[in-house]
């Protein structure tokens, strides 16, 4: 059984620069949420019998490009809601918030708790649906999402790619033997 993971193609959004409140940061996030793709030329992936494919515009977009079949959408799929902190006018650098949101998830802080369990749940349920299936699947989700993805599929005995963060339309593919 194989299962393929994919990222989103480009979106066309900037990213973060500068000094900024939690609130700001927030608001960028649902902004790049809806912005449109870049242009891109790719070509179809053959060889999967089923797609899965996170309910946000920019994954299925790039599902229906990559894949010649139904899509089915999923908002398991989705990235994790990340709680706002509510830290009024302090402005941090956006690195600087990265690693605060980091810290807080990881740590499991109760401003992050139940969106971290709630995201953990996802992504089990997500591997859950895809091995019951037994089929070759294409999976087009968000950078974060596929990291722990990937955790997942090697928990479970799948063998594939190492990636930190991935690159938008590749496909990491990762096998497991069916006995």
């Amino acid at each position: 059984m194989r299962i393929g993971l994919i990222r989103h193609f480009p979106v066309n959004y900037p990213m973060l620069t500068g000094w900024l409140t939690a609130a700001e940061l927030h608001q960028w996030r649902q902004h790049y949420d809806s912005a449109e793709l870049q242009p891109q030329a790719y070509s179809a992936l053959d060889g999967w019998q089923r797609c899965l494919s996170s309910d946000l515009s920019r994954t299925y977009v790039t599902a229906q490009a990559l894949y010649s079949g139904d899509v089915q959408q999923t908002p398991l799929l989705r990235e994790p809601e990340i709680v706002q902190f509510q830290t009024g006018e302090l402005q941090l650098p956006h690195w600087a918030w990265r690693w605060v949101l980091r810290l807080a998830w990881l740590t499991g802080h109760r401003s992050q708790r139940n969106a971290r369990d709630d995201f953990l749940q996802r992504v089990k349920a997500v591997m859950d649906m895809t091995e019951a299936s037994h089929l070759d699947t294409l999976v087009v989700s968000h950078a974060g999402m596929m990291i722990y993805l990937r955790e997942e599929l090697l928990k479970r005995g799948y063998t594939g790619p190492k990636f930190r963060v991935a690159d938008h339309a590749r496909l990491y593919v990762f096998e497991k033997s069916i006995r």
